[in-house]
């Protein structure tokens, strides 16, 4: 037998040439069977609809779960849009498996999050973060304990608490609007990548919309 020993630099080269072949596969998604988890507070699972989504990134799985009705704070003018749900409107939950970072860069522990509507102010704070304004925050399952919307002061609150910033801990809609089959994935001109999803709302139509879970936007 033949042994080849390689030299540190060569290793090295090697081990990071994996890693980035391991980063740049592209996210996995498929549809899941999973109850929601019982992390959730009771009147917050009581609104969710049976199965769940799992999407892989690398070694990172998470699982989404979305409500049986996104509520829209006012009838649509024709198709629902995110413009006629309101701010803190409960949209879905997460669990994260394993450390992973939001659309920000923060790293978020693992855990069982909530997931709730939020669109960024036009008021000049943080211009460039994002080229839209509508994200779903997280918060942490023990610290949400109702199902009906809290408004945006409300819900960025509780997610400062995922990450314990002056921020909160964010997942950028993205396009907020798509027209791709729901668990399609989605890649920005930014690189960031996400996943289709599509939810029903209070007037019947769904939500369409990519959701980023991979990659970061400037702070």
């Amino acid at each position: 037998m033949i042994r080849v020993r390689l030299a540190p630099l060569a290793l090295a080269v090697l081990v990071y040439a994996l890693v980035a072949t391991a980063d740049a596969q592209s996210l996995v998604a498929a549809k899941g069977t999973d109850a929601p988890p019982p992390e959730l507070n009771p009147a917050i699972a009581a609104v969710f609809a049976p199965g769940s989504a799992t999407v892989k990134s690398g070694d990172v799985q998470l699982d989404l779960w979305w409500v049986k009705a996104i509520a829209l704070a006012k009838p649509p003018e024709a198709a629902p849009a995110w413009t006629d749900v309101g701010d803190g409107t409960l949209v879905g939950a997460i669990r994260v498996s394993a450390p992973w970072s939001d659309v920000r860069g923060y790293v978020v522990r693992p855990g069982v999050y909530t997931l709730r509507y939020a669109r960024q102010p036009a008021n000049g704070d943080h211009l460039g973060v994002s080229p839209n304004r509508e994200f779903l925050l997280m918060s942490p399952a023990a610290v949400d304990t109702t199902p009906d919307p809290v408004g945006y002061k409300g819900a960025v609150d509780l997610s400062k608490q995922t990450v314990r910033r002056a921020h909160p801990s964010a997942l950028s809609l993205d396009p907020p609007a798509a027209t791709a089959s729901p668990l399609s994935p989605v890649k920005t001109d930014l690189e960031l990548e996400g996943v289709v999803f599509s939810v029903p709302t209070s007037a019947g139509p769904p939500l369409t919309f990519g959701l980023i879970l991979r990659g970061a936007i400037q702070n």
